[in-house]
């Protein structure tokens, strides 16, 4: 799954994130969640460089909304992960302890450079 600020620190870092997540954890989808899109897309308004929405669109697998609640967006990415074992590509402290302190995969940029999974 994707933070909008892990999706924004993967640009930034300009990690070519299709090889760097098949070195990691080999095939994947992204799932995006409607309040991450939100995130993101406003970002984008506000913000004068690209943060290659059109890539992670074509990339990303819809999830259906019975599976995501009302609640906070860290709230829903950290109940999904903890339900169904998916990793979150965050760079957001308090949402990484979060997920580590319940067991679940985080991947994270490192470095400015690079991704790692830390489960």
């Amino acid at each position: 799954m994707v933070d909008s600020c892990g999706w924004i620190a993967v640009v930034d870092a300009e990690i070519n994130i299709d090889l760097s997540l098949l070195e990691i954890i080999g095939k994947y989808e992204f799932i995006v969640i409607d309040s991450v899109w939100g995130e993101l897309e406003r970002f984008q308004e506000t913000s004068s460089k690209s943060i290659l929405l059109e890539l992670l669109r074509n990339k990303s697998k819809p999830l259906e909304s019975d599976f995501v609640k009302k609640i906070h967006t860290d709230d829903n990415l950290f109940y999904l992960s903890k339900e169904f074992g998916w990793p979150v590509l965050t760079v957001d402290k308090k949402l990484k302890k979060r997920l580590f302190d319940s067991n679940c995969k985080v991947i994270q940029v490192v470095g400015g450079k690079k991704i790692e999974l830390v489960s």
